[in-house]
């Protein structure tokens, strides 16, 4: 996970909150009845534009997905069913994978998860995770508190950012990685990382942490 400057929120969402919103409400909060003709998922509509502004990626797990819908979600990070008047709020979508929304479903814990795309700099992806260069686990960063510990295992475990597949993947890109770093003269090992982990990559999160192992072990 990196951080994501959302950006400005894009013509159209205003519409869609004022007109709907209140209805998300009414049948989530008050519990009146079946889904109306007017509770339909307008926020796909802006699907495209929120990819565009996660480069395409994922923001949990930051594989590609830009792709067909079924491959591709807007997420709502507080979920509707517990936060409905959030429904049509701009910095309340993540553009996600299909794999990443499942496994997050309905959850809000009480420490909440970290956010992607966190105004506040104390409390962006990097601040809370790390990775296992070894095994591509990504881990709870040392020396947080043990609110913050517990966040960072909530977000791990419920979004599933340990799961098989993609420790597999990380973990090939890290050997990738750091296998071409070691051949490079030092001059131009920190403009490998820089390209490595640019915005616009695979892991680019993950790319950054390892980097910073190899810097405290002076490898780098």
């Amino acid at each position: 996970m990196r951080w994501v400057g959302r950006g400005a929120e894009p013509t159209g969402v205003e519409d869609c909150r004022r007109r709907y919103t209140q209805g998300w409400v009414e049948h989530y909060r008050n519990r009146m009845g079946e889904r109306g003709p007017d509770l339909v998922n307008h926020w796909r509509d802006f699907r495209d534009e929120l990819s565009d502004r996660f480069l395409g990626k994922c923001g949990y797990c930051e594989r590609l997905c830009d792709g067909p819908a079924s491959e591709s979600t807007v997420d709502h990070f507080r979920p509707r069913s517990k936060f409905p008047e959030l429904t049509y709020e701009w910095t309340n979508w993540v553009f996600c994978c299909a794999r990443c929304n499942r496994e997050k479903d309905n959850r809000w814990p009480d420490t909440g998860y970290i956010d992607p795309c966190a105004i506040p700099v104390d409390e962006r992806p990097e601040v809370y995770l790390d990775v296992d260069d070894r095994t591509g686990e990504v881990i709870a960063k040392h020396g947080l508190t043990d609110a913050g510990r517990k966040k960072a295992q909530n977000t791990i475990e419920d979004i599933g950012l340990n799961s098989l597949d993609l420790r597999y993947f990380r973990i090939g890109w890290i050997r990738q990685f750091t296998a071409a770093l070691s051949v490079l003269p030092d001059p131009e090992r920190e403009a490998f990382v820089d390209y490595a982990g640019g915005p616009e990559r695979e892991f680019a999160g993950i790319t950054g942490m390892v980097a910073e192992r190899l810097r405290q072990r002076g490898e780098l």
